[in-house]
């Protein structure tokens, strides 16, 4: 199996043609990173003090403020990747950054990257047409954030990632087009609306669907909403969630939401920003009465007693 910068070097001269000198520097001075899904690959004020190449996975970019997260880039199998900050020196980190998937990355010190440009002049050219790209890509993606539709950003986002929009999770997509879940999953529902109704879905087929779209998260969400979404009759899926799960509408999705919580707070680093209240709001609870007695019901505890006992995120004030 040919070494993983090879991809690196391979997309590198698509640009321009590449020295021998040039390809060995990268050889003999990248080294491999490996994510888990939800690792972080940097975190906010951290310095950022290497350029990466993602050889397969999916990387993301968070601003977050005490009332939102905002998905700043996200960034696929075969594309470059440094915070801005660290392009011109190591510069502290404005963003999270972190793996949406098990990620394998190849990484290369900014400082002696940057000492190519002198030794190189090709470098120079690959990097002016590689900005380029980078840059005229985040000019068109804020004409759409700014002037476009719903769909209009929704039918950009497929086009952006046409091998990869299944693959990033529901609220990091509708984040990155700076729309709410839940609109997201109304349009995916609409584009959806034509197709023939899908009377044999399995067990396993609705696994996949709520795990990748993850549709619980929409707010008052009806047993009518989710079969439209998942391409079948409202009198269907009730009968499949009873004969697959041997459970109701009401009590699959709330067993989803509560699964989804305990999921994000097992995540310590990234929950000490969320209160308890708007972590059940995040995860589709309509008010904190319902939130709070399905878990209790569920894990025993009152979600504060389970969130100290864990040593994970505090109540809000």
């Amino acid at each position: 199996m040919s070494h993983p910068v090879h991809l690196v070097l391979q997309q590198l001269s698509s640009f321009h043609p590449l020295s021998a000198e040039l390809n060995q520097e990268f050889l003999d001075n990248s080294f491999d990173i490996f994510l888990k899904k939800n690792d972080y690959l940097m975190r906010k004020g951290e310095l950022s003090s290497h350029v990466y190449f993602v050889i397969k996975g999916i990387i993301s970019g968070q601003i977050t403020n005490k009332e939102k997260t905002i998905t700043s880039f996200i960034t696929v199998d075969g594309e470059f990747l440094s915070a801005i900050e660290g392009m011109y020196g190591d510069k502290p980190c404005v963003e999270d950054v972190r793996a949406e998937e098990d990620s394998y990355l190849v990484a290369m010190s900014s400082t002696y990257f940057h000492s190519l440009y002198d030794l190189y002049p090709e470098m120079n050219v690959i990097f002016r047409k590689v900005l380029e790209m980078y840059y005229g890509d985040a000019h068109y993606r804020s004409i759409f954030i700014r002037m476009g539709s719903v769909e209009d950003k929704y039918i950009y986002f497929l086009r952006t990632f046409p091998e990869h929009a299944e693959r990033i999770p529901i609220e990091v997509a509708a984040s990155f087009m700076n729309i709410k879940t839940a609109t997201l999953l109304k349009m995916i529902g609409k584009m959806n609306a034509g197709k023939t109704l899908n009377q044999q879905l399995s067990k396993e087929d609705i696994i996949e669907s709520m795990d990748r779209f993850k549709y619980y998260l929409q707010k008052k969400l009806t047993l009518k909403q989710l079969a439209d979404l998942l391409n079948t009759s409202p009198h269907h899926l009730s009968y499949l969630l009873n004969e697959h799960f041997n459970e109701n509408f009401n009590s699959f999705v709330n067993r989803l939401r509560i699964n989804y919580i305990l999921e994000q707070l097992s995540i310590q680093d990234n929950l000490q920003q969320y209160s308890i209240d708007g972590l059940g709001r995040q995860a589709g609870f309509s008010s904190k009465t319902t939130f709070f007695c399905e878990f209790k019901k569920r894990m025993g505890l009152t979600p504060y007693t389970y969130s100290q006992q864990n040593n994970t995120v505090t109540s809000s004030s």
